[in-house]
């Protein structure tokens, strides 16, 4: 029954007072009887039990007795306490959990919806989406050259990300020292790209530059 002498010696107690099982007396008895180091274990428990039990009982005070009494009564009162809290929540559990279930469920599906059905504010102009956008000037790089009489047209393309890329002349006489200075213009130019159905997308930008001359 026991498997072990730590096991058996902590029925020892019960043993000596003749409180232990029929069982659990027979397995004490057959391990001892192959257990020194058990046996004398055992007989230093007689010693002991055989003392305490000629000690002289000493009367407990009527207060003390009191005191115990009362101490013991408002244990007992708590745990009744405790046992009703315990049998409450083991009632009310089951059905609190679904009802809460069910608010938590329905709090949720009603901002979801009241979500769905709130207009987002936007800051942005509205564009229609179905038709284009062409990409437009945001900031213009400073013009310090003078063209001829006739215009300069330059066929702007201009990507997605509002970048300008490669031009092209169309019309106008073109000279290297306007080559290099429409290549400032247009490169620390800043663009906004043009639109499809609301998405950036590539386009072209028309740039006209002609002469302007103020005289005094």
């Amino acid at each position: 029954m026991f498997e072990g002498c730590v096991e058996i010696r902590n029925h020892y107690s019960d043993y000596l007072d003749g409180s232990c099982d029929p069982q659990a007396r027979k397995s004490i008895r057959f391990h001892l009887d192959y257990c020194g180091s058990c046996r004398q274990e055992l007989e230093a428990w007689e010693t002991m039990h055989g003392d305490l039990r000629g000690m002289q009982r000493l009367q407990v005070p009527p207060e003390l007795a009191l005191r115990l009494r009362v101490g013991v009564s408002r244990a007992a009162h708590r745990k009744w306490f405790a046992s009703l809290r315990v049998w409450l929540d083991d009632v009310l559990q089951p059905v609190l959990l679904p009802a809460s279930g069910g608010v938590l469920a329905a709090v949720i599906c009603f901002c979801l919806i009241m979500g769905s059905l709130a207009v987002p504010v936007s800051k942005t102009p509205d564009v229609p989406l179905g038709s284009p956008t062409p990409p437009s000037v945001i900031e213009l790089a400073p013009i310090d050259f003078n063209t001829p009489d006739a215009p300069v047209i330059v066929v702007v393309p201009v990507d997605a990300g509002g970048r300008p890329m490669r031009y092209r002349v169309l019309s106008g006489a073109t000279t290297p020292e306007l080559l290099r200075q429409l290549d400032r213009v247009i490169y620390f130019s800043k663009f906004r790209s043009a639109t499809w159905y609301g998405q950036p997308t590539d386009g072209q930008f028309v740039l006209s530059l002609r002469r302007i001359t103020v005289r005094g």
